[in-house]
């Protein structure tokens, strides 16, 4: 297939709303429940999660401006240096995998049966000195192709990382989903995994948010999945997926249902970018599975560190460069990533055919690498 190359295409049918991605947007507060948040970075949530909860608060939740704004409207935003300045705060280099660091392989991954969503593997561990890359870990599951891969710069310090695997729960695949993502039924709402679930912890370089985000040196992370397990969601063709934003890196927020160290069926998995501490408006709730500032960019993790582009029309990068926030695919590969800074746990997440023909509907854009051959 053919594409033209580095070039932003419109691929839908409604024309994007102006807005400005620092719009003030409420949220309720310890001190005042109709505080403002300030513009810029925080790091902590500005509400109380025991009380503001999707059990608790489902209203609040369930409203779209309660996320950039209005999550939509931060997929196809031009770079303005005056306003998005935050966008390009935080960048990082590459670096080779300095001590010959192999993907690990699993023997014990469990069935989770129905919905078995905290029963893991036993870890595995990468003992990292201070001044060695990240690049290098990952994990191989065992299921043909699938994998999870990881590239990133130098550690400061020395650290323990540990990475855990489990299969999907039968929740999580595809019949168990529903028209209402926002139901407390099952956390997939109305999309399935792909594959399995990868637990990451050990990278962090502060201590735990007060939603149990941990914070982390940049590193980019790739998911590879097997083409039997993406037909098995019922999906449309993964060109037409990640165009429309529909197929991503996903990551499991625990904190929506009032207590991030449990997984309950009020937790989420959405897009992997909203676990981001840099390069994020004021703190969202981050619950809606397709909330993300940018555009996919289509084509391999390779192709995006090689080159220029970032997510966002008008902000770019150097080659060997990586920008936290941007995130893409190729379906070519049967691969998704993302550029993260957080621990959490992580999988693929597609859209079943039905919902992703409506997302279709609204305005997106892509950005298209030429298939090197």
């Amino acid at each position: 297939m053919n594409i033209i190359p580095k070039l932003f295409y419109p691929v839908a049918l409604a024309t994007l709303l102006s807005s400005d991605l620092l719009a003030g947007v409420v949220l309720p507060t310890v001190a005042n429940p109709n505080a403002q948040l300030n513009s810029g970075i925080r790091t902590e949530a500005d509400f109380d999660w025991s009380t503001t909860n999707i059990y608790s608060n489902a209203g609040y939740f369930s409203d779209g401006s309660n996320f950039f704004n209005d999550f939509r409207r931060g997929k196809g935003i031009a770079y303005d240096p005056d306003t998005h300045g935050f966008l390009n705060a935080k960048k990082a280099i590459i670096v080779g995998n300095t001590d010959n660091k192999q993907r690990k392989s699993f023997a014990d991954i469990p069935n989770t049966g129905f919905k078995g969503y905290n029963i893991f593997s036993s870890a595995q561990h990468y003992e990292l000195t201070a001044g060695t890359s990240v690049t290098g870990m990952g994990a191989g599951t065992g299921n043909g192709a699938e994998k999870f891969e990881i590239r990133g710069g130098t550690t400061s310090s020395n650290m323990q990382v540990s990475i855990q695997l489990r299969e999907k729960t039968e929740a999580e695949s595809y019949g168990h989903h529903s028209a209402d993502h926002y139901n407390n039924n099952s956390l997939i709402g109305h999309s399935p995994l792909v594959g399995g679930v990868m637990r990451l912890h050990g990278m962090g370089i502060q201590e735990a948010a007060s939603d149990g985000r941990v914070k982390t040196n940049p590193f980019a992370l790739e998911g590879t999945y097997t083409q039997a397990d993406f037909d098995a969601t019922y999906s449309l063709t993964e060109l037409e997926e990640l165009i429309n934003g529909c197929l991503f890196l996903g990551w499991l927020n625990t904190a929506i249902d009032g207590n991030h160290d449990d997984i309950s069926d009020g937790d989420r998995w959405v897009h992997a970018v909203q676990g981001n501490f840099d390069n994020m408006p004021d703190n969202p709730n981050r619950h809606d599975m397709y909330g993300r500032i940018g555009n996919p960019i289509l084509g391999s993790l390779d192709e995006y560190l090689a080159g220029t582009l970032t997510s966002i029309p008008g902000l770019s990068k150097a080659a060997g460069e990586m920008r936290v926030g941007d995130h893409g695919g190729s379906g070519a590969n049967n691969t998704v990533w993302a550029i993260l800074d957080h621990n959490s746990d992580f999988a693929v997440v597609p859209e079943p055919s039905t919902y992703a023909l409506i997302a279709g509907v609204i305005s997106l854009a892509f950005v298209a690498f030429r298939r090197r051959k």
